[in-house]
């Protein structure tokens, strides 16, 4: 039995597990990798410094807009989810992967990847997996 490569992401996860199988022929998986970022889930106020009144406003500055700031952070966590699986699988070689992440992120993510790991990609689930108990992660990307 070939050894399972999955990832599971979202926009404040990264986890990337490898399966093992025991004496017994039971499979498990083995966290190897994981990351998380508490900026994303912040407050604007706790991201910035700049008060009303620190810096002398022109008239129709747009003080009380919000620059479209919450969009720019997530574009930047999807970039460095891709980049964190295309540094992680090219280091495992052309193996055959599987990943999760939610409907609103995931086609986004595949598209940023590296051609030659979005071709070994074997199962691509729109499903948030990163909460769920490592004992039934496997099942989710049974065929």
């Amino acid at each position: 039995m070939s050894t399972k490569l999955i990832i599971v992401a979202d926009l404040q996860h990264f986890k990337f597990y490898t399966s093992k199988v025991d004496p017994l022929g039971r499979e498990s998986l083995e966290l190897v990798e994981g990351s998380d970022s508490l900026l994303i889930h912040q407050r604007l106020r706790e991201k910035v410094s700049d008060r009303h009144g620190n810096f002398q406003s022109v008239s129709g500055s747009g003080f009380g807009e919000d620059h479209n700031l919450g969009l720019e952070e997530e574009r930047r966590r999807i970039k460095e989810i891709a980049q964190e699986i295309n540094n992680v699988l090219k280091e495992q070689g052309d193996k055959s992967w599987y990943f999760a992440a939610p409907k609103a992120i995931n086609n986004q993510v595949v598209e940023l990847l590296d051609p030659s790991v979005k071709k070994s990609m074997s199962i691509n689930l729109q499903a948030d997996l990163t909460n769920i108990p490592v004992t039934d992660l496997l099942g989710h990307f049974k065929k």
